[in-house]
């Protein structure tokens, strides 16, 4: 009985670990582009406390699209800093970065095979922001 319970200990602690390894909620300001120019599209990026990533984003300002990214592969040897494969409810996958050690400066970057990237907002990403959604929050 003293064996069953020194067993039921040393497997159940590993995953209760690996179960709280989430990242916190985080919300980012991001635009696609396509071979390192501005498509136009801008969006915000919640990453949620569950490990997905819920994705919003707006064609050419206006428009709105959401989009859900399930994590397939998530690996952090720095506190904070993530490499990801994820991949959204059209089957479209990305590969990156998701860097959230200064939660005021969260970084992101997500790559599909076809040269499309999520990152963060660019001067001309917010400059169509504060013109067509001046009131939207889409975060830092």
């Amino acid at each position: 009985m003293c064996r069953f319970i020194v067993l039921l200990i040393i497997c159940t602690i590993p995953s209760a670990g690996f179960a709280a390894k989430h990242w916190p909620m985080t919300k980012i300001a991001v635009e696609y582009q396509e071979n390192g120019k501005f498509t136009h599209i801008i969006g915000s990026a919640l990453l949620d406390d569950e490990g997905s990533i819920e994705l919003v984003t707006f064609v050419g300002g206006v428009d709105p699209y959401a989009y859900t990214m399930t994590i397939l592969e998530k690996h952090s040897r720095i506190e904070g800093f993530y490499t990801v494969q994820c991949v959204n409810q059209m089957g479209v996958g990305f590969i990156g970065t998701i860097d959230i050690r200064d939660p005021l400066k969260p970084l992101i970057r997500l790559t599909t095979d076809n040269g499309v990237t999520i990152t963060n907002i660019s001067d001309g990403g917010k400059k169509m922001k504060n013109e067509f959604l001046p009131k939207v929050n889409l975060g830092h």
